[in-house]
């Protein structure tokens, strides 16, 4: 191998169609490469994610390094999906699971075709989802320049093994309208230990099983992300406290980056045990786009 140069691939993710989804992208054998090497690298690729595919940690298993443009995550969904998605079809075998280690621990991919012959990853979050208090609406409400009243319930920090403040707004008018505001982002829940910002609206004509969402995160060089596969499979945590969910599977769809014209589509399911969300997973689909090199030295 030449250790000047190392291969890449984008794929979009979350979608059936390229040029739309969120795009990643994967260094597939990124052995040797250093931290300060793969941050380099993330920041060049200036996309959301770039997965770095290591081999030799001893388990047999993929291991993910998975960085943004400016720092490195535990965890992330769509670089967990796309990354499943890309293994399962370099294998050229029918693979009804994988698992990959990441930072927040080992992540659990089901592998199927979809109707229209696409591969189909679904995830298992590292940790059932979680919620807790978040800045008050007031400040969730400033940091995206919208009003008080246009947050239809309290904000909340959900976790599944990655942490976001999640704002509910009560219409989807208010989601279109929402835009970051630095200052009041920083003085709020950018200071929170939260500071990526999940704003949703349930669409309760639906039977409050599809949601529309936007993601911000300029603490960690994201303007606005058109699908975060970590923050819908923390949703589940909110959910189950706004719809009283019963013991069993709920599932939902999540509509993400059609604000930026990057429409997403990611499929969420939760199962609920004993009152409490036992485990809560994410799935899509995902197409190639680019590939190519990359010269280090």
């Amino acid at each position: 191998m030449n250790h000047a140069q190392r291969q890449f691939i984008t794929m979009d993710v979350f979608t059936q169609e390229r040029f739309g989804g969120n795009p990643l992208a994967i260094v597939p054998d990124a052995d040797g490469l250093d931290d300060a090497t793969m941050q380099k690298i993330a920041a060049e690729a200036n996309l959301s994610e770039t997965v770095f595919i290591h081999h030799s940690g001893g388990s047999g298993n993929p291991q993910l390094r998975i960085f943004t443009p400016k720092s490195e995550l535990p965890f992330a969904g769509h670089p967990t999906v796309g990354t499943a998605i890309y293994l399962a079809e370099e294998s050229g075998a029918d693979i009804p699971q994988l698992t990959m280690v990441t930072r927040a621990g080992e992540v659990t991919a089901h592998i199927r075709r979809s109707a229209e012959g696409l591969t189909l990853a679904e995830i298992t979050s590292p940790r059932p989802p979680q919620a807790r208090p978040a800045s008050s609406a007031a400040a969730c409400a400033a940091a995206i320049s919208l009003q008080e009243q246009d947050i239809a319930h309290a904000p909340r920090i959900c976790d599944a093994g990655n942490p976001f403040t999640v704002i509910p707004v009560g219409s989807r008018d208010a989601l279109s309208r929402a835009r970051l505001d630095f200052m009041a982002w920083a003085a709020g829940p950018g200071k929170s230990e939260a500071p990526k910002l999940f704003i949703i609206h349930i669409d309760e004509d639906d039977a409050g099983r599809v949601i529309h969402a936007r993601m911000f995160a300029p603490s960690i060089g994201i303007a606005e992300d058109p699908a975060t596969g970590s923050a819908a499979v923390a949703l589940p945590a909110l959910l189950h406290e706004l719809q009283k969910l019963s013991d069993g599977e709920h599932q939902w769809q999540v509509h993400q980056g059609v604000d930026m014209g990057r429409p997403s589509l990611m499929q969420l399911r939760a199962v609920v045990a004993h009152g409490s969300v036992a485990s809560s997973h994410v799935g899509g689909t995902a197409v190639r786009v680019i590939s190519g090199s990359i010269q280090l030295g």
